[in-house]
């Protein structure tokens, strides 16, 4: 996986935002994940953008961080939802 990589969202998983967290859930597997605001806004990018590094440079002007930081976590959470088939990494 690099930042060129793009992100597809099986049809299978679906999104439902209760309070402040949102959860994953692969109708096919029953695998869910929990996502807290942070990882919100990271899937919702991932669902709209064409690459990794569109949704870097994206978040990059919305949080206060380095872009190293950022970029090792959006790889960090693509690879844990990928783990989990809950996106495909083409």
């Amino acid at each position: 996986m690099t930042l060129e990589s793009k992100v597809i969202i099986p049809e299978s998983v679906f999104l439902q935002e209760v309070d402040e967290e949102t959860i994953l859930l692969d109708a096919n597997s029953e695998e869910y994940f929990s996502l807290n605001e942070t990882g919100t806004i990271f899937y919702k990018l991932l669902k709209e953008e064409a690459s990794l590094q569109d949704v870097i440079e994206i978040l990059y002007d919305t949080f206060e961080i380095s872009k190293e930081q950022l970029e090792n976590d959006l790889l960090a959470f693509t690879t844990a939802l990928q783990e989990k088939n809950l996106l495909i990494v083409a």
